[in-house]
């Protein structure tokens, strides 16, 4: 009768009394493949800095999140060699943004530069 109520409240489980697909004994991680990936930033590139509030950390964290930055370079610097070849790198960089942040993310860009712009005091940029 001792050895009913010992097995009942047993903790050891039998390993294929719930067998299922997805689980391997024995397994051993990955660490490759569960660090956390790191974001990636791309770069907007701009003529000068006007609309880009330049070293308000608000706007700067809120574009990073978004996964983007402006930087601006002067004409003729790489790779803003021309006003061509900005057109096409911008592009490529505003095409990954919209499939990121969807097709409104100008809008939304807009909305915390304002936020932001107004929240600081930075009226000038």
């Amino acid at each position: 009768m001792l050895a009913f109520l010992k097995s009942g409240f047993s903790q050891d489980t039998d390993k294929n009394y719930f067998p299922t697909p997805n689980t391997v004994y024995g397994a051993k991680p990955d660490p490759k493949k569960q660090k956390d990936k790191e974001p990636v930033i791309r770069f907007i590139i701009m003529k000068n800095t006007q609309g880009t509030l330049a070293g308000n950390r608000c706007f700067e964290e809120a574009t990073t999140k978004m996964g983007f930055q402006y930087l601006a370079v002067p004409i003729g610097q790489p790779p803003n060699k021309n006003g061509f070849s900005r057109w096409r790198y911008n592009f490529g960089v505003k095409f990954m943004i919209v499939l990121k942040n969807g097709p409104f993310w100008k809008m939304k860009v807009n909305k915390k530069y304002k936020e932001c712009k107004y929240g600081s005091g930075d009226f000038i940029g």
